[in-house]
């Protein structure tokens, strides 16, 4: 075996160690899961549950945990579907519509990145009590519709796109609104993907504004929902790792399920400059 294939073999082999590395906490949580409280942390540890047991979610189901999965669902999804609709408007206006101001409000949607999220609570806290947002489904999702590394990421995107293929749209007589719809969106398909990837996730899992935000039970996500579960005097942790398996598992699928449009959106910039 010559150097450099040795030196691949190893890196193949780093990849491996990494994986399993990173894959192992995803693992012991599905264990556990299937596990009763009184074995799922003893000494030594079992690495696969002996006797498998569906108590644990038996008992998640006996919470408001259907609801709690609803609400994530209706949260996130609503948006997703926002946060592309405005991205994508935005992206496209500051990309390939040349206007006077078009550079300064980029350079306020990349400013507006370094600001630290936890710097935007208090002031976000207080507009959601005069906008009467506290404990409502508008309060969850309209602060997250305010992204600007969302808008720069597509921007960029749609900036690769041949200006060319506009100046043709444009001699057929098609409108700026319907370039937009027409050709821009159907050729941005992977930077859509890879923001609405990013949205859903991101949104998912907030935990501190959806804490802030929510006072009734009925109303919880799925994550604060689970943290509910937590008993201080006696932590059930079967029943709280097969609540961490339903919150973890919809992020999972959807990430495998757009992983090529996912990789392609935020290489694709990078590639060709």
């Amino acid at each position: 075996m010559n150097k450099s294939n040795l030196i691949v073999v190893m890196l193949k082999l780093l990849l491996v160690i990494a994986a399993v590395l990173f894959l192992f906490p995803f693992y012991w949580m599905i264990s556990s899961s299937f596990k009763e409280m009184s074995i799922a942390f003893q000494i030594p540890p079992q690495f696969y549950p002996h006797h498998p047991t569906l108590n644990n979610y038996i008992k998640l189901l006996d919470t408001n945990a259907a609801k709690w999965f609803l609400n994530s669902v209706f949260v996130s999804a609503s948006t997703t579907l926002a946060v592309v609709f405005i991205t994508s408007m935005a992206a496209y206006s500051l990309a390939k519509i040349n206007f006077r101001a078009g550079k300064f409000i980029f350079s306020i949607f990349v400013g507006s990145m370094t600001i630290p999220g936890a710097a935007l609570l208090i002031p976000q806290f207080k507009i959601a009590i005069e906008l009467h947002l506290i404990n409502t489904y508008l309060g969850l999702i309209v602060p997250a519709i305010a992204a600007p590394y969302m808008i720069f990421l597509l921007r960029q995107f749609m900036k690769t796109v041949p200006q060319e293929v506009l100046e043709s749209a444009k001699m057929d007589g098609c409108s700026e609104p319907g370039i937009y719809y027409r050709i821009m969106l159907p050729l941005s398909t992977p930077g859509l993907a890879a923001i609405a990837i990013f949205t859903f996730v991101q949104s998912w899992n907030d935990y501190i504004w959806q804490l802030l935000i929510i006072k009734n039970t009925e109303m919880m996500t799925l994550p604060l929902g689970v943290a509910t579960l937590i008993d201080a005097e006696a932590v059930d942790w079967g029943l709280i790792m097969a609540g961490a398996v339903v919150t973890s598992l919809p992020v999972v699928l959807i990430f495998i399920s757009f992983q090529k449009y996912f990789v392609q959106g935020l290489t694709v910039g990078a590639v060709k400059g």
